[in-house]
């Protein structure tokens, strides 16, 4: 209509031709008149298309309004890159006479926000939302935790954090954000590197958001030793039955030329060797500093002959994502937690006679795609965390002693993390 109506007033070639002639009084009120009522049909139907009763008008079926709103919760999860070990967004739709119905939760109001927004834009549908966005309102103020062991698993589901519903570790001193809590057990996202997992209420220290600031606010120490006990006296017994990691940040009490008094979350005060320890001002200062690719690769072999363990992140034993998570962490790199998310980080290496000290490699092994990661060291040698001979140094080169056929074989690529 609009391409019809400006064509009209200008005048085609017919419209000028006609102009030529005398006109008739009749043919005058006909030219007048055909414009005034063409718009006046515009107008009217304007006005009266919407007081028509909904069955002259394209309204889509429950079946339509559920498959785009199934599209958009699709094309959501694609833009922002979902991923359920990192995020939470369990969302099931209904409809029922046009009217949809969101259930479900969220740890990201943003994304609740953005759906509904997408949703509301239906043509004559509405959306009635009963998503619950964590943390759960269950847990009142304290929605923060802090572990107060040394090293605990973080598992699949409640009661479930031991073989191979280990999904992840954390240390002690370890911030974790809580999302929801279940029989004693909490949906935790570690703070760090945003990972879900499932916590013992015995193993964590709730806390509210000042007792959090509160408790980190001063100097904190950094365990650079792969292993040190804490103490309950200077040079007396241990508090615990397994000694402090190397990655540990405790905030400080007091220190002296041989011991550091560190506070332990939700306990008493314990005492460290200084040797094992690096004082910082700040806990944001911890990891701020990179170290390069040097400090990475003498990190990882520090740990040459240590165990594998499945969903292992400390010295007590890597799995191979853990492990190279761990190396760059401790010198200032940050890195997603499994093999497949690190293969999305930093720019890709296409060539493998490229590489540089530092890269990250990736192997397809157990399943498709990228389930196995290790640090390039340079001369065709790579060190990783092994499930058979745990950390260890490998080769790319049939000619060296390290060469293994197998990973050659299955090296799928690499990503440059350390520019």
């Amino acid at each position: 209509m609009r391409s019809a109506v400006p064509d009209f007033v200008a005048g085609d070639g017919r419209s000028r031709r006609a102009a030529q002639r005398v006109p008739t009084l009749a043919s005058r009120r006909r030219s007048v008149f055909k414009p005034s009522l063409l718009a006046g049909i515009v107008v009217l139907l304007i006005v009266v298309t919407p007081l028509l009763p909904l069955g002259c008008r394209k309204i889509p079926t429950d079946a339509e309004i559920l498959q785009t709103v199934q599209s958009i919760l699709a094309e959501i999860s694609v833009t922002h890159k979902l991923d359920g070990r990192e995020v939470v967004f369990e969302i099931s739709p209904t409809v029922e006479k046009r009217t949809i119905t969101l259930q479900g939760k969220t740890s990201e109001p943003s994304l609740k926000d953005e759906l509904i927004s997408r949703l509301s834009a239906i043509k004559g549908a509405k959306v009635q939302d009963a998503v619950e966005v964590l943390p759960s309102k269950f847990l009142g103020d304290k929605t923060f935790a802090l572990v107060k062991e040394p090293v605990i698993n973080l598992g699949d589901g409640p009661g479930r954090n031991q073989g191979s519903h280990v999904v992840t570790q954390a240390k002690i001193g370890d911030i974790l954000m809580l999302l929801e809590e279940k029989d004693g057990w909490y949906l935790a996202q570690m703070a760090a590197d945003r990972y879900l997992g499932w916590v013992s209420d015995r193993e964590i220290w709730r806390v509210d958001k000042a007792t959090l600031s509160s408790y980190l606010s001063g100097k904190v120490a950094l365990v650079v030793a792969k292993m040190t006990p804490a103490l309950g006296t200077p040079g007396g017994k241990e508090t615990f039955d397994k000694n402090l990691v190397q990655g540990v940040v405790l905030p400080v009490k007091s220190v002296d030329e041989r011991w550091i008094a560190v506070n332990l979350p939700g306990r008493d005060v314990a005492y460290v060797k200084a040797s094992d320890v690096k004082v910082f001002d700040r806990i944001d200062q911890v990891f701020a500093e990179k170290k390069g690719a040097d400090a990475v690769i003498a990190t990882a072999k520090q740990y040459l002959g240590l165990g594998y363990l499945w969903g292992g992140t400390t010295a007590y034993g890597f799995d191979c994502s853990g492990f190279t998570q761990f190396c760059f962490r401790m010198n200032g790199y940050f890195l997603r937690r499994d093999a497949d998310m690190q293969y999305e980080m930093g720019e890709a290496v296409p060539d493998r006679k490229n590489l540089k000290p530092g890269d990250l490699v990736f192997f397809e092994t157990y399943k498709k795609g990228p389930s196995h990661v290790g640090i390039y060291i340079g001369d065709s040698r790579f060190i990783h965390a092994g499930s058979s001979k745990g950390v260890a140094i490998n080769s790319f080169d049939p000619s060296h002693s390290e060469y293994s056929l197998d990973l050659d074989r299955r090296y799928l690529g690499a990503r440059r993390i350390i520019r």
